[in-house]
């Protein structure tokens, strides 16, 4: 019953918020003082997760049941998704545009976030019978019950990243309260690796889309070398959009994905410094390397 406080887990399938999960599933004590209520588990999909995720995912879905806990992925085709914001790649298609460094981001707001709090309203209004749409259910349910719990999978070492509540609008600051477990327990990633190991389970792969701006360039290696399909078309993407915008800006802020080096040019760096590195090498450094450290919630 939501009625009796609601929590919501949200769930990137990498190791951070599956380790909170299992937290969950196998220490009471975790669950006691993290989980008020009803408990949902809620992923957005940016369609741009590697194929290790979405194993992941599934084998999430799986345990979910086993334990009687509510898993939700939320693809494109469930319909929270903005328009204009489909997927990632589709949006640069669409408008030919590319994530960069030198940009803002925006994605994990419009790719994650938004499409969270747009389920959770319609989930809450279906569910007790009340208007939603714009929060208002959100905003409802707060008033009627207290706040929303959201658990966050934020490490230790990443307390910069968390959210500040005056910056938030006024729905989330009355509505929602978020919560930091793994920085409560000071886990960082080697922790939740070990954890997760600890308790039997496979350790996933660090969860984050396969052609973000801010990954590294021994990750850029890695992907070109085991996803070069996923390679190319990011070249081709970044290509359309330097040939779009080089009649509308400066040749000099006609950015692509790392700012004025193209993506070739630095895989070409990347090649220097790291092509001596052995596959399991990459393979490695891809296991504790997430690289969507630039969101803030």
């Amino acid at each position: 019953m939501i009625e009796e406080g609601l929590t919501i887990l949200s769930y990137g399938a990498g190791q951070d918020s599956t380790t909170i999960l299992y937290a969950i599933m196998h220490n009471p004590e975790f669950r006691e003082k993290y989980v008020h209520g009803h408990l949902m588990v809620i992923m957005s999909d940016t369609g741009d997760e590697h194929p290790e995720t979405y194993e992941h995912i599934k084998f999430t879905e799986n345990l979910c049941n086993e334990h009687g806990i509510s898993f939700t992925f939320l693809t494109k085709d469930k319909g929270f998704h903005g328009r204009t914001w489909q997927s990632l790649k589709e949006r640069y298609r669409l408008n030919n545009c590319i994530g960069s460094k030198a940009y803002p981001k925006s994605c994990t707001s419009n790719l994650k976030i938004n499409v969270l709090y747009r389920f959770i309203d319609q989930y809450i209004g279906t569910s007790l019978g009340i208007r939603y749409g714009s929060k208002q259910a959100i905003k409802e349910y707060a008033r009627r019950y207290g706040k929303i719990r959201v658990l966050i999978g934020f490490t230790k070492g990443e307390e910069g990243r968390r959210a500040n509540p005056e910056k938030d609008q006024v729905w989330m600051r009355t509505s929602v309260e978020r919560q930091y477990p793994l920085i409560d327990i000071g886990y960082d990633r080697g922790a939740c690796q070990k954890y997760i190991k600890r308790l039997g389970y496979p350790v996933p792969l660090p969860s984050n889309c396969m052609i973000c701006p801010f990954m590294s360039e021994q990750e850029l290696l890695y992907l070109y070398k085991f996803h070069r399909a996923d390679y190319d078309e990011w070249v081709e993407l970044e290509r359309n959009k330097i040939e779009a915008w080089k009649d509308k800006c400066e040749p000099k802020k006609n950015f692509g994905v790392w700012g004025i080096k193209l993506l070739p040019e630095v895989l070409n760096r990347a090649i220097e410094k790291y092509g001596h590195w052995t596959d399991d090498q990459l393979r490695e450094y891809k296991m504790s390397h997430g690289h969507c450290i630039k969101s803030q919630y």
